[in-house]
């Protein structure tokens, strides 16, 4: 029994320090997932805290309950910090009264605290795969989309929420870590088109906006059938930049795809979690990250197969690749096209209203691409929200979404800003 008190107590200690250090910590950049994780589970840690050092205490274990109530504490001032309030941002975007501006009905349905330990379920949402909803122009495969509709006895919002993942192009898939935020917006009686849009190096940068615009036009198409009046725009880190290079470019020539013609593919909102801005800069960052040795690439691409990391006829693709593959070259061979795919490059008064968020201690994606974004639109008059959450990584919002403290919070500041989109906003 001793031997277990002591163990937890280190377990608190460690999982509550690993919650508030910085990115710049060497154990932070060697085990960033380690980070992701410890902060994610800080209730956890607080629980465990507060079960264990009582024990402690009573047992005259004077070392395993310091180890016990340092580590708590460290866990409630995560989440303290993580769950401040934002609503100064709404303000400075939307007016003092911008809370007015959110139909009641909506308003009833959205998370009503910044942070709750035990969230209720929401109604499960009706979920429809691999919608075939067009199709590769560039290889002939077709565009498939995961559906998903509110419940019955939901009252429809008008919203339909066109989601993009992230994994730096290249990874990933739809339907990857985001059930729950779905089944979430869903119960707000949001429509979410969740879209497997064509990877690197299979397609590059304009064959995947085009994809986005296929998708934009498939949900105007059905929104009758729908019940759905406007188009958001919404991704993370990869997906984040696609949402906002589609959404600052309506009907742009560059990217609009020859066969949805002269359909509209603008949009009504655009929210990104901590995407990407500026082409250049991140190939700058993805260059100094280091890769993994050759011999290590063959089990590195079997382990992200089995994980779904990526397709089955997927190959791992190192950082300093990233960019080429999408973009056809470095920057000094192509830089019309690290140009042209980066958001800051076509922000005007075209630009719809943008979310963004992201965590200050972002180790994947700095965090100038958002503030570099929100700058630019504000001082063009574009409404823009940026929310920086303190003590908080990359892809914090995939991580035991219905406990993490920063999840909740964005989730929070989500719920708001949609429901000013709904509106009368």
């Amino acid at each position: 029994m001793k031997k277990l008190r002591r163990f937890v107590s280190r377990t608190v200690f460690i999982w509550g320090l690993f919650a508030n250090l910085p990115p710049s910590f060497f154990l932070v950049k060697q085990m960033p997932w380690l980070d992701v994780l410890a902060r994610a589970l800080s209730p956890v840690t607080a629980v465990l805290s507060i079960l264990i050092t009582p024990l402690n205490i009573w047992r005259r274990d004077g070392l395993a309950s310091l180890m016990g109530l340092l580590g708590g504490g460290l866990a409630l001032r995560h989440i303290q910090q993580t769950t401040a309030p934002q609503d100064d941002h709404f303000s400075a975007a939307f007016g003092p009264d911008w809370q007015s501006h959110i139909p009641a009905e909506v308003a009833s349905r959205m998370q009503q605290r910044r942070y709750t330990p035990l969230p209720p379920t929401p109604p499960q949402a009706d979920w429809q795969r691999d919608v075939v909803i067009g199709r590769h122009e560039e290889t002939g495969d077709p565009l498939l989309a995961d559906l998903w509709q509110p419940a019955v006895g939901v009252p429809r919002s008008g919203l339909a929420i066109l989601y993009l993942h992230g994994s730096a192009w290249h990874y990933l898939d739809k339907d990857y870590g985001t059930r729950p935020f779905f089944n979430h917006l869903a119960a707000q009686g949001h429509v979410v088109l969740d879209v497997a849009y064509t990877l690197a190096p299979k397609a590059q940068l304009r064959a995947m906006v085009a994809d986005v615009k296929r998708a934009i036009v498939w949900l105007k198409e059905n929104a009758p059938r729908l019940q759905t009046s406007k188009v958001v725009l919404m991704g993370g880190s990869a997906g984040g930049h696609l949402a906002m290079l589609a959404g600052f470019t309506p009907n742009h020539p560059v990217f609009q795809p020859d066969d949805v013609g002269d359909a509209d593919t603008s949009v009504t909102a655009v929210v990104s979690f901590y995407g990407i801005s500026d082409m250049v800069g991140l190939h700058e960052d993805m260059a100094a990250m280091k890769s993994p040795p050759a011999e290590m690439e063959a089990p590195v691409t079997r382990f992200f197969r089995r994980i779904r990391l990526l397709p089955p006829d997927g190959e791992f693709t190192a950082p300093a690749q990233f960019m080429p593959n999408l973009l056809g070259g470095l920057p000094d061979e192509v830089p019309g096209e690290y140009q042209i795919g980066s958001p800051l490059a076509h922000m005007g008064r075209q630009c719809p209203p943008t979310l963004l968020i992201n965590g200050a201690h972002d180790f994947g994606v700095y965090t100038y691409h958002h503030r570099e974004v929100y700058a630019g639109l504000r001082k063009l008059g574009v409404t823009a929200v940026h929310i920086e959450l303190p003590l908080t990584e990359h892809g914090f919002d995939l991580i035991f979404p219905r406990i993490s403290p920063a999840a909740q919070s964005a989730w929070y500041d989500t719920d708001r800003f949609l429901g000013l989109v709904a509106g009368s906003w």
